[in-house]
């Protein structure tokens, strides 16, 4: 097989393995800055997610609370009671009459003002 001429030479004096593995390390270094920046990033936006809805969250609550008519306790019972007459008679506001806290128009069954009244059979 005949030699290269001189000037075609690529490892001039060099090492190719050193090469290669010292390029690799800075090809894990800038893709290690990259992926970190990413979780990052993620991260950040996962917080101010968080954050947006904890401050939403305490505006409704705190405007629902400020236009009730009732204390902030009654309140609660009050919103406790919405899903269904068990929930109302669980915590103490049922049977309720219409304008009091625990009167829900759905569980008014024959719309006479008072909710979750006890059913007797006939």
């Amino acid at each position: 097989m005949k030699a290269l001429p001189k000037k075609w030479r690529v490892h001039q004096g060099r090492d190719p393995e050193a090469e290669l593995h010292n390029l690799k390390r800075r090809f894990q270094a800038v893709s290690g800055r990259f992926h970190r920046t990413v979780r990052l990033r993620r991260m950040y936006r996962l917080l101010k997610m968080a954050g947006i809805a904890a401050v939403a969250s305490f505006a409704i609550t705190w405007i629902s609370m400020s236009f009730s008519p009732w204390p902030l306790l009654t309140t609660l019972r009050h919103l406790a009671a919405f899903p269904h007459c068990n929930a109302a008679r669980a915590v103490d506001l049922a049977p309720a009459n219409r304008g009091e806290p625990g009167y829900w128009q759905h569980h008014d069954r024959d719309k006479d003002g008072k909710s979750c009244e006890p059913w007797t059979m006939p």
